[in-house]
């Protein structure tokens, strides 16, 4: 299930195909096989015109579901039979080459209609003007469609104070608490954001008083640490965004203290001690249901299945801590419209109703959180795995370089584990060469 296409537009290369859809596999697989609607394989000819004779229904091509994505295939088949009396709708399948079919229909002057897309990824076509500016629609009827979304959700799709693309599926970290652990051990989690520091407290506590090992984390889900540490760390937002922008050298005092802290942790909490940071998600998991680990850390639209297999009965549900600014590293999936599509109000009908809640119900009966208001679910902890959508912070120093990107979603933090302050002479000479 997709995260994302460049390594930590949402949170790790490695759990993507874990979570919304494998943005970097390749498949051949086509969509959905509705009579009502037209299909295409990754291998077909190039998007028909959208030229249309009085009479005829408005032809559109969409690109909205991910090869492998089970609600997305649900999702054609729901926009071909809700529209299929008033526009005649070709799917074409979403792969890894997203990006590069997008751009090439577009200079083509034959552009996909709608397509799913990254909104903290969308700079690329921004910059490019190739984008639909949705702002106007989202404000028409006294912000209509705009107040639908959850939070400060919209922010991932906005450029310069204008959304180009909107969400409908947000991911980010989060703990899964044993409280049958925790209450023996006499501690407890806020409900609202949970510092670094009175993290590691916790830890200690549950460590000292229970001899349960505190912290399950699957191995490549640690560099959700460090990264979100180098988020949090600054002061202010200013100086976050300073650092984003490669403007902070590596060697600044809060980068390294931002390390030290992932290191210590490590060092004295995660499961199971040596071996840590080679931990498989099946052995967390094992861990975790036996007891033997007091905290398990998890990806929100894998939290509810997560604890229905644990068996478990008395968890909570715990924000990912931060080092003092109240942010979450993560993402979202969503959908953007090209700006030379020759019908974009049906462009944006399109996405109003797959953003509706007569759509997105359908994800959250998987148990899938989204980014809209209105949608119900019978698991009382539903709303935790979305409380905290309206903190996620996309923008990171991973995007600042490729290679930045390599080594903080796959070497850290076990280079700086074993090597220290030397392990960030690289990723300082790198983000020399990438702000010059």
């Amino acid at each position: 299930m997709l995260i994302y296409k460049k390594a930590g537009l949402l949170l790790t290369a490695a759990i993507s195909t874990t979570m919304l859809l494998a943005a970097c596999g390749n498949s051949n697989s086509g969509s959905n096989g509705s009579p009502s609607a037209g299909t295409e394989t990754a291998s077909s000819s190039p998007v028909q015109s959208n030229s249309t004779e009085p009479g005829e229904k408005i032809k559109l091509t969409l690109m909205i579901a991910p090869v492998d994505d089970p609600s997305g295939k649900k999702e054609e088949e729901m926009v071909a039979e809700h529209f299929k009396d008033k526009y005649d709708i070709t799917f074409k399948p979403w792969d890894a080459n997203a990006e590069k079919t997008l751009k090439t229909t577009i200079a083509a002057n034959e552009p996909i209609d709608v397509a799913m897309y990254w909104p903290a990824a969308m700079e690329t076509f921004v910059d490019s003007d190739m984008a639909l500016d949705l702002t106007p629609y989202l404000d028409e009827n006294g912000g209509e469609w705009r107040n639908t979304f959850v939070g400060n959700a919209l922010n991932a799709g906005a450029y310069d104070g204008k959304v180009y693309a909107v969400p409908y599926a947000a991911v980010y970290p989060l703990l899964e608490v044993n409280k049958d652990i925790t209450d023996k051990a006499g501690v407890t989690f806020p409900d609202g954001p949970l510092s670094w520091d009175d993290f590691m407290k916790a830890l200690d506590t549950i460590q000292v008083k229970t001899g349960v090992t505190p912290l399950g984390l699957y191995k490549d889900w640690g560099p959700w640490v460090s990264r979100n540490n180098l988020i949090t760390i600054w002061p202010d937002d200013a100086k976050r965004s300073e650092f984003a922008s490669g403007k902070i050298p590596f060697t600044d005092p809060l980068v390294l203290k931002a390390f030290d802290a992932s290191k210590e942790l490590y060092d004295k909490y995660v499961y199971p001690g040596k071996g840590a940071l080679s931990t498989t998600l099946e052995q967390v998991n094992v861990a975790f249901k036996a007891g033997k680990v007091a905290i398990k850390a998890d990806v929100n639209i894998l939290a509810a299945q997560s604890v229905k297999e644990s068996g478990l009965k008395n968890i909570q549900i715990v924000s990912w801590p931060n080092m003092g600014l109240n942010y979450v590293l993560g993402g979202s999936n969503g959908y953007m419209v090209p700006a030379n599509v020759p019908h974009p109000e049906a462009s944006v009908e399109i996405i109003k109703y797959l953003t509706s809640v007569e759509v997105l119900q359908k994800r959250v009966d998987t148990g899938a959180p989204v980014t809209i208001n209105g949608v119900q679910s019978d698991d009382p902890n539903f709303a935790l795995y979305a409380k905290d959508i309206a903190n996620i912070q996309p923008e990171e120093i991973i995007h600042l370089s490729p290679k930045i990107s390599d080594i903080l979603n796959t070497k850290m933090p076990a280079n700086y584990i074993f090597s220290g302050k030397s392990s960030l002479d690289e990723l300082e000479k790198l983000r020399t060469e990438a702000t010059k």
